[in-house]
């Protein structure tokens, strides 16, 4: 690609960045008016156990409030007090729409998110400063219980009715017709099926890509014949269980280990300059955090679904380490790369994430 090409890539993405900036603002202070809390507070009336969460003396740390499988490490690190251990307290800000929480997270109205290594490549190569300083879900290895791997994938009755068992047979299935799949480009739920189908001879041409804001949605289009194939998580494998959905594959047969589901939380890099020791502190109780919940799958499960309201019988399997191990951000990468979205070298490693905060 030439150095003129490249600059033009650049430019458009920088200004559709600074689109979903102006944008992000705009709706955050719509979404700013849901009162401050933290999830200990939301989870009172459950009868869950007070950790005493709005101690004055603790030091917030921002998030925006979610209800999907990236919860739990948060709640359990409230509710267990890891947070407290930390002096900090967990305040959640309000729901946001995902092209609004990297925007509130540059203005400060939200200190910490989390994403997958390839979002955050391009948040950051369309001028975003913001930088990982942690792991949060990683796919589990084969001795773990697989209702903990980061994906399961779907097929609709006709792919059924039409003999698909298996992701290699999604070659012939419709001839040159294009498969529709449910899921957003350049996040998990394009990368994981991608490099699945890479490793069975699957042309990646084979897919056209249509987007759901949650699970849930991607089931009933499922069902309702709308797509062709989906992704689900862990939070949900029971609600397409329920469905009576047929399931040809998961994230482990992406062949990338850890690497596959790997989740990072990033701050903006004036947050870190400016609060190291919150950063540092923020690490450890995630840390301790994930620690626990691989260690207590059904109370960590108990815990979501009182706070998101829906039944949930299983999470993401998340790391027991603060170390940010490169070779399972480097394939996220270089997938940006080969498919072009954007040019080899201009992001590394080490522009998205910091290793300032391993083993503190």
């Amino acid at each position: 690609m030439s150095k003129e090409k490249d600059n033009k890539v650049k430019r458009i993405i920088q200004v559709v960045i600074a689109v979903f900036v102006v944008g992000g603002i705009i709706v955050g202070a719509q979404y700013g008016k849901t009162k401050y809390s933290s999830p200990a507070d939301s989870l009172k009336t459950s009868g869950s156990k007070d950790n005493n969460t709005n101690d004055d003396n603790l030091f917030p740390i921002k998030t925006a409030t979610r209800k999907d499988c990236t919860l739990a490490p948060f709640l359990v690190a409230d509710k267990k007090g890891f947070f407290k251990e930390e002096g900090l307290k967990l305040v959640f800000t309000g729901e946001l729409s995902n092209d609004a929480v990297t925007p509130s997270i540059l203005s400060g109205d939200n200190d910490v998110a989390d994403t997958h290594p390839n979002s955050l490549a391009l948040k950051v190569y369309g001028g975003s400063k913001i930088k990982a300083v942690g792991r949060s879900i990683i796919e589990p290895g084969p001795d773990v219980d697989p209702k903990l791997r980061h994906m399961r994938f779907y097929v609709n009755k006709d792919a059924v009715a039409a003999g698909v068992k298996t992701w290699s047979d999604l070659t012939k299935y419709k001839g040159s017709e294009k498969l529709k799949s449910a899921g957003y480009t350049n996040t998990c739920e394009d990368f994981i099926p991608n490099k699945i189908s890479d490793s069975k001879g699957v042309s990646r041409d084979k897919f056209e890509w249509i987007t759901f804001e949650s699970d849930l949605q991607k089931i009933e289009a499922l069902k309702l014949g709308q797509v062709d194939i989906i992704g689900v998580h862990p939070p949900f494998f029971d609600a397409a269980q329920e469905a009576g959905l047929t399931q040809i594959s998961d994230s482990s047969e992406a062949g990338l280990g850890e690497a596959t589901g790997v989740y990072l939380y990033y701050f903006s890099d004036s947050f870190i300059e400016k609060n190291p020791d919150k950063v540092a502190a923020f690490v450890r109780a995630m840390t301790k955090a994930q620690k626990w919940a691989n260690a207590n799958v059904e109370e960590t499960a108990k815990l979501t679904s009182e706070f998101i309201g829906t039944e949930v019988k299983g999470n993401h399997f998340y790391s027991e380490t603060t170390k940010i191990d490169e070779q399972t951000i480097k394939p996220w990468i270089e997938d940006l790369e080969n498919t072009g979205a954007i040019p080899k070298g201009t992001i590394k490693v080490d522009d998205i994430i910091t290793h300032k905060f391993e083993a503190q």
